[in-house]
């Protein structure tokens, strides 16, 4: 993996963690005391920036390898695209298009946890749907579908439970992506 890349993912897994242990102290995500409100927005901002940020220090990696872009230019889609389809560098160009695909699918994965990082980070991501359900007096706590729409209504899994495995998708999206450069 390109290097920072796993730096990234871990540092996205230490804010979950820290996520964690601020749910399980309260009993449940929903449950954090308002005390632990901004540690618990802190670490799920801090998660989102991180997550997203190993894509994007990907996209810097195939630049220092194959592009050769200034660093500002390295993660920009389009520039790498141009550049890699002019130097003929097929499996870059293959792996920089599965990115870009995943990126402006507004049903994938990836375009959701991108959204979500860019809340967190020019607006106030979260506000946070809870769901009561009165068989087992829980409260279940889960993002909105689109941080910029709720009246789309909440996301399929709990907030920790999309955390988890959207850093699971990020690792073996990434190390996929990696085995098919031949580097």
């Amino acid at each position: 993996m390109f290097l920072g890349v796993e730096k990234k993912l871990e540092r996205a897994a230490y804010c979950l963690n820290n996520l964690k242990a601020l749910a399980d102290e309260a009993g449940g995500f929903a449950y954090i005391k308002r005390d632990k409100q901004q540690a618990m927005r802190a670490n799920l901002d801090c998660f989102f920036f991180e997550v997203i940020s190993a894509k994007d220090f990907f996209l810097q990696g195939i630049n220092d390898n194959y592009a050769k872009l200034p660093k500002d230019e390295g993660t920009k889609i389009d520039l790498l695209k141009r550049y890699l389809e002019s130097k003929k560098h097929s499996h870059a160009l293959e792996v920089v298009k599965s990115i870009e695909k995943k990126l402006s699918d507004k049903n994938s994965w990836l375009w959701r946890l991108n959204n979500y990082r860019n809340s967190a980070m020019h607006r106030d991501l979260l506000s946070i749907g809870y769901v009561a359900s009165t068989s087992l007096a829980n409260v279940e706590a889960y993002l909105f579908k689109d941080p910029e729409d709720p009246a789309q209504g909440n996301a399929d899994v709990e907030v920790i439970i999309y955390c988890e495995e959207s850093l699971k998708r990020m690792r073996e999206f990434l190390e996929r992506l990696y085995s098919e450069l031949n580097v």
